[in-house]
């Protein structure tokens, strides 16, 4: 029993490091590109842009909820069982990681001192990444823990949102 819940846990993630690394891959690639001048935005020096108070963060969380757990619902409405709805989610849900790490990536290679003002980054792409590899899982496995995934998202999200306003230099 326990053997199987651990290969289960470790086949869970194997697709969360897959879209953890295609976030950062597609962020690099941003800093690329912008470093060659494909990319240039056109944005004010880099700065906290943020009051660093409670209702800030619970804000950032609500925000970035939205963004991030739309792979879920997928889940939970069945649309991996459904052909045509599980390419159409395969291609939103990459293009969805995609975008987020190229805009990212743009901005950083546009103005490199944005890194100082992005300390959440790592967990609000962990954050981002969770509910994209439990699509893959049950994409691949047709099974997936949602409730542990939105957990651990929402968990991350607040860690991010909490960084992202009070660990950001002013």
């Amino acid at each position: 029993m326990i053997a199987a819940a651990t290969t289960r846990s470790r086949g869970q993630l194997r697709p969360l490091a897959a879209a953890y690394g295609l976030l950062w891959a597609c962020t690099a690639a941003g800093v690329g590109l912008a470093a060659l001048g494909g990319v240039e935005l056109t944005t004010g020096t880099p700065r906290d842009a943020l009051p660093a108070r409670p209702n800030v963060a619970v804000n950032l969380v609500a925000h970035n909820t939205l963004v991030a757990i739309w792979p879920l619902v997928l889940v939970a409405l069945g649309w991996t069982a459904i052909p045509i709805a599980r390419t159409l989610a395969d291609t939103a849900i990459a293009s969805h990681l995609l975008g987020h790490g190229l805009l990212v990536g743009s901005a950083l290679g546009s103005h490199p001192d944005t890194w100082r003002y992005l300390p959440h980054l790592p967990v609000e792409w962990l954050a981002l990444a969770a509910p994209a590899g439990a699509w893959l899982t049950a994409r691949t496995a047709g099974h997936v823990a949602l409730m542990r995934t939105l957990l651990l998202t929402a968990g991350l999200l607040i860690a991010a949102a909490c960084m992202e306003t009070y660990a950001v230099p002013i």
